[in-house]
């Protein structure tokens, strides 16, 4: 496989570039002119490091993209703006990906994976206890959420419009959220965090999570996988944590945090207020929650791996437990090393 990898120097590219290169691939990422490397590099070994490349560039430019591509037959887009304003997040990920699809047709690439976000569904209409498989749809009204969701389902809209219409051999995975050492695991579906508080939404729901590993091992399937073209595939790990659970690990394990647990029902009235007072402020609050957002995000449902474990043949090696215990071990450290600075 000659593939070309985007986001390669991020948390979880570093796993993916890693998994081709030990599968035998020739790797070439396109990353960012500021971006370091090194990290992805230490990762790899002697006999390894002579497949890898690197090509420096902005994605929204169609020459880098050219480049970029220019002898590929795989493309592992993965590369993602996840904060910021809605048109940044727009133009990085949703232009830059028009920009890769156009140079990946023109190249005449045999896959194109591209990676999204199990936060894509329109898991707000949906009722408490649904499984979230792949045939659910893709969020109605994605404006109503946040700026990195309406972003992500923007641009699965352009790469199953490039399927449809210029042949694009899309293969799309939707990871959960991703968690492993080097990265806190309290993110958005806990709650919000502010400052050393954590508030936990409901806290009783299964969350869809999935090990950097884990998730790594599928994407580099996907692309070798053969009668997966024009499909899409939940990745999450068979075993998923619930918010209760995994603030009570992460007090005993790393510290440093606080606790509020917001019932179902406190949290959907939290929300009703939150739009009720940015309306009568004149929008000099912003409405943090809504009843939509909450729904989407905190209602309990089933998260489904079926079709990945089917069609790919995956299976989740790393287990929760030794997930969890990795991470908490690499946040330990790093606060460790914070508090004697």
């Amino acid at each position: 496989m000659q593939a070309m990898v985007t986001g390669g120097a991020g948390f979880l590219g570093r796993r993916v570039v890693a998994e081709l290169l030990r599968n035998g691939a020739t790797v070439r990422c396109l990353v960012r002119p500021s971006s370091d490397v090194s990290q992805l590099q230490s990762t790899i070994s002697a006999d390894d490091i002579g497949r890898l490349e690197f090509i420096r560039g902005d994605l929204t430019r169609a020459d880098v993209c050219a480049a970029a591509v220019a002898g590929c037959d795989t493309v592992f887009h993965l590369a993602a703006e996840m904060t910021g304003a809605t048109a940044v997040l727009f133009l990085a990920n949703v232009v830059g990906t028009r920009r890769l699809i156009d140079a990946a047709v023109r190249e005449g690439i045999s896959r194109f994976i591209l990676v999204s976000s199990i936060s894509v569904y329109d898991t707000g209409s949906l009722p408490a206890g649904a499984v979230v498989d792949e045939r659910c749809g893709l969020d109605r009204q994605p404006h109503l959420r946040d700026p990195y969701t309406y972003s992500k389902v923007c641009q699965e809209r352009v790469a199953w419009e490039a399927f449809e219409n210029q042949q694009l051999p899309l293969v799309v995975i939707r990871p959960g959220n991703i968690y492993g050492p080097g990265r806190d695991c309290l993110g958005g579906r806990v709650g919000i965090r502010l400052g050393r508080l954590m508030v936990v939404m409901g806290g009783r729901q299964r969350m869809p999570y999935t090990h950097v590993a884990n998730c790594a091992a599928a994407i580099v399937r996907a692309g070798k996988q053969n009668g997966v073209k024009g499909q899409a595939f939940n990745i999450v790990d068979d075993e998923l944590p619930t918010g209760r659970d995994l603030t009570r690990r992460y007090r005993a394990e790393v510290g440093g945090i606080r606790r509020l647990i917001l019932p179902r029902w406190a949290v959907l009235a939290a929300s009703r207020f939150s739009v009720w007072y940015h309306k009568k402020s004149r929008g000099q609050l912003p409405a943090i929650l809504t009843p939509y957002k909450s729904r989407a995000m905190w209602t309990p449902f089933l998260y489904s791996n079926e079709r990945a474990r089917e069609v790919l043949g995956w299976k989740p090696e790393v287990d929760l437990s030794t997930g969890l215990q990795e991470t908490f071990a690499s946040l330990r450290q790093l606060r460790s090393t914070q508090q004697s600075i």
